[in-house]
């Protein structure tokens, strides 16, 4: 692993949990600078699972420890898909998730929220409208991310990462959640927002809503003029 010069400001441990290859992201959060990235994996499926999800998070500790992780940081994972195909594989998967933020936790780091895939995809990536394939959303993250982060593989990056040749899907997701993680930590910071609301999809999904239908029940010039012609 790529180890970066001791810092002292806070950073960001971006996830999107897999229980076959986690991808992990690290930044930090004044310069959004890219510190390092690269994967967690346990062992294959032919082992149970209970022993997979041990060995995981033995990793997820060493991971931490390496990376100094303490309560100057936070740690974002990518949440549940809106809709799920297999409930059983959702269910494994956010053992995976609860894991990396359960050990996060005992290390005092905050854990605000999660990052909704859809967030990324209509807030980063623009996909909006009609649903795509999932060929090409993974096509339209890996050329967000390259071109948001591209440069920091030139310096080298973590072994895990497949090296600067062939970064995994699973970075690339990682590197787009922390990328909007960022976004909203910094919001926090600048509009003196609560963390944990700026995290909170359900505010936010009110906000949004509220703020449409304040858009929508403005007065128009034209309105204004056909009022006051009315009332002549």
């Amino acid at each position: 692993m790529k180890r970066t010069e001791t810092r002292r400001r806070g950073t960001l441990l971006a996830v999107d949990p897999s229980l076959t290859v986690s991808g992990w992201a690290h930044f930090e959060i004044a310069s959004g600078a890219l510190l390092s990235c690269g994967v967690v994996s346990p062992p294959p499926s032919k082992h149970p699972l209970h022993y997979r999800l041990k060995v995981l998070q033995a990793g997820v500790e060493t991971l931490m420890e390496t990376l100094e992780l303490d309560r100057r940081d936070v740690l974002v994972s990518e949440g549940p898909a809106p809709l799920v195909k297999n409930p059983l594989s959702s269910l494994k998967v956010e053992q995976v998730r609860s894991i990396f933020e359960a050990v996060g936790r005992s290390r005092g780091l905050v854990v605000p929220g999660r990052i909704n895939p859809r967030s990324v995809h209509t807030e980063l990536l623009g996909l909006r409208g009609r649903q795509l394939g999932r060929a090409e959303v993974k096509s339209a993250a890996r050329t967000a991310a390259m071109q948001l982060y591209g440069r920091s593989f030139e310096h080298g990056c973590d072994e895990s990462c497949g090296g600067c040749g062939h970064i995994p899907q699973d970075v690339i997701d990682a590197l787009l959640v922390g990328s909007l993680a960022l976004s909203r930590l910094n919001f926090a910071r600048g509009a003196q927002s609560k963390l944990y609301d700026v995290f909170d999809e359900k505010k936010r999904a009110t906000r949004s809503s509220a703020g449409r239908s304040k858009a929508a029940s403005r007065w128009s010039s034209e309105d204004v003029a056909r009022a006051e012609k009315a009332g002549r």
